[in-house]
């Protein structure tokens, strides 16, 4: 399998290597692991991280961050998620190593069964060779780099899943884990609105702007961008261009004449004499024999049947199979079915269940459709198959003219009848101008492509998507000027001074709460009072605000008769004043043996994946591992 893969891929793509396919595996990196040098962000028991990796890395991240933050990740968050990928990466080489020493090895049936069932790879539901050489030959991976790292990624997940699939509980485990986990507390509540507050403020004046922006200009940063130019081929385009004529369609039907064709079909019956505890391998045979004796001198095969096989099955229909065809049953039976002309009987077969005798009923003849009946059906897959032969060939051709044209886009559009196109500001965000756009980003802001006015590889944007380009013009990030962030941080310093007059306004409201104040003079002085105390599960975040709910589960049991009055600030800026005034245990009892199993399974789920970190904390206790410090700057 693996080698007519190999066969399939030839031409440029065999030298050229780029990203790997991350998204797809489990601990699966990106970038070049044999060219770390100096750049490396850390090294695990002497094996270098390079650098390339971890950036790639980073900015799948950071674009999915991008899309939260609409284009503005803050500071803060961007490093702590470079850290996250750092040791992300740390954790897949120890994991890798511990996989080499204990000698882990995937089959290659196991990995040519995993690579079919890559989505990617597959066309109407099945594996197409062609889809997998696209994939690559887009990707700029060679056969061979992408079934080592597959291996690789399923070895991996064999180590993961067998630690974590070991997990166990205990009974008195389990009950506590019922106890905790569908506990109740008793909570009464009120919130205080940033919005209540917003006319009670004073205006906020134009020094109180400016000064706002000049101590927070880092806040108020355009993102970085580059003006890029492209060629791109698309499937639609090369749809619109395909011709279709009676004379296509009868010379597609003539070739693939085979694959429209109803295959032969066979009903047969049998009788199955198997060896079992009480009957040996010889005493089987000798059984068969005898039986086969009995049906030449003239006794019912069906009754036979009825009789003596050992088919379940089809012992109560005579021995009756139905209809098949090749590749239906196993091969010794097989081959003596389907050298059996209407109305003949075998000798006794040996298979793996025992000893056949089989009788060949019916034959029904293969059939192939007329022209006329599939015509519709024949466009449609003429098309399809068409367009995307053609389309991997522009793919391959747009590839190939950047090796004769390594920099000119004009040229390499001339020489393939493209137009170029221009795409201005283009961020780390990426632009809706693409439906999946990280592949264009991750390919303008590689930096030979940034900064040296380099083409970029072949990108593929999805499965009939694919562009060229290059970068025009970079535009560093930059300060915006005053004037177009000023309603922004208006707005901004309004919210953060309602926001305050509501935290003072319910921290006295608190203060007043812990004094036995009476409600009718809170009612009088705040216009509001606690609600009415109910008990809230640790999943009621549409009964009650979030950050009420999670501080009311992190306070300490009351003791009996006791009020715990807290306060905490919610999400949307709101503040919010809560009593605590009970505590109800979960009951194992309440729930149906379905939901029981249901925290059981979660349970074990959730002891293994904690013995799963245990095992790699330990890995990482044992380990040589050096980090570099300089890898969480973005200017590194």
């Amino acid at each position: 399998m693996l080698q007519r893969i190999r066969e399939k891929i030839t031409g440029w793509v065999a030298g050229v290597i780029i990203a790997l396919i991350a998204l797809s595996f489990v601990f699966w990196g990106v970038g070049d692991f044999g060219a770390a040098g100096r750049d490396a962000v850390a090294v695990v028991n002497g094996d270098e991280i390079p650098r390339r990796e971890f950036e790639a890395a980073y900015q799948r991240q950071l674009f999915q961050l991008t899309e939260a933050y609409e284009g503005a990740v803050p500071e803060e968050i961007r490093r702590q998620t470079r850290e996250r990928v750092i040791e992300s990466l740390v954790q897949e080489r120890l994991l890798a190593q511990r996989v080499e020493a204990r000698g882990y090895r995937v089959p290659d049936d196991v990995l040519a069964e995993s690579i079919q069932s890559i989505d990617a790879f597959q066309v109407g539901g099945s594996f197409s060779l062609d889809a997998y050489r696209a994939r690559l030959i887009a990707l700029g991976m060679s056969p061979g780099m992408f079934e080592e790292q597959q291996r690789r990624a399923i070895a991996l997940e064999q180590l993961q899943d067998a630690i974590a699939t070991s997990g166990f509980y205990t009974p008195t485990e389990f009950r506590r884990y019922i106890e905790l986990a569908q506990q109740r507390r008793e909570v009464a509540w009120t919130s205080f609105p940033v919005s209540e507050f917003r006319e009670q403020i004073e205006p906020i004046s134009d020094e109180q702007v400016a000064a706002h922006y000049e101590a927070n200009q880092r806040r108020y940063m355009a993102p970085e961008s580059v003006d890029i130019e492209y060629v791109e081929v698309t499937l639609a385009q090369v749809s619109a261009e395909m011709p279709v004529d009676e004379e296509a369609l009868r010379d597609y039907y003539q070739r693939t004449v085979a694959d429209f064709a109803l295959p032969e079909q066979r009903r047969a019956r049998h009788i199955l004499i198997t060896a079992d505890g009480q009957r040996d391998l010889a005493s089987a045979r000798a059984l068969a024999t005898s039986l086969r004796e009995r049906i030449d001198a003239g006794e019912a095969f069906e009754e036979l049947a009825r009789e003596f096989s050992d088919d379940d099955g089809s012992a109560a229909q005579g021995g009756d199979l139905g209809w098949a065809e090749e590749g239906f049953f196993v091969e010794p039976f097989e081959r003596a079915l389907f050298a059996l002309e209407s109305g003949e009987v075998s000798d006794p077969v040996e298979s793996v269940f025992g000893f056949h005798i089989i009788r060949l009923d019916e034959i029904r003849e293969g059939e192939l459709p007329a022209f006329e009946d599939m015509r519709e059906e024949l466009r449609e897959e003429y098309l399809r198959n068409e367009a995307e032969n053609r389309f991997i060939d522009r793919a391959n051709a747009l590839a190939d003219a950047a090796f004769e044209y390594p920099d000119n886009l004009a040229a390499i559009a001339e020489s393939e009848g493209l137009s170029v196109q221009s795409l201005p500001g283009l961020t780390r965000a990426g632009s809706p101008l693409f439906l999946n756009s990280q592949p264009v980003v991750q390919a303008a802001f590689m930096p030979g492509v940034m900064f040296d006015g380099n083409l970029s590889p072949l990108v593929q944007i999805d499965d009939d998507h694919v562009v060229m380009l290059r970068v025009r013009e970079h535009h560093p990030a930059e300060v915006r000027p005053l004037e177009d962030v000023a309603a922004e941080i208006r707005a901004e310093l309004e919210r953060e001074a309602a926001g305050r007059l509501a935290r003072e306004t319910g921290q006295a409201f608190l203060a007043e709460l812990r004094a036995n104040t009476d409600e009718e003079v809170l009612a009088e002085r705040f216009g509001r009072t606690l609600s009415a105390p109910e008990f809230y599960t640790r999943q009621a975040f549409n009964a009650i605000p979030p950050a009420v709910l999670f501080a009311a589960f992190e306070r300490p049991r009351p003791a009996d008769g006791e009020v715990i009055i807290e306060s905490v600030a919610l999400d949307n800026g709101d503040y919010a004043v809560f009593a605590l005034t009970g505590v109800r245990a979960g009951d194992p009892r309440e729930f149906e043996q379905a939901l029981r199993d249901i925290e059981k399974n979660r349970l074990a789920s959730q002891t293994g994946f904690q013995d799963f970190a245990l095992y790699l904390t330990a890995l990482e206790s044992a380990a040589k591992i050096r980090r570099r410090a300089e890898a969480l700057e973005e200017t590194f």
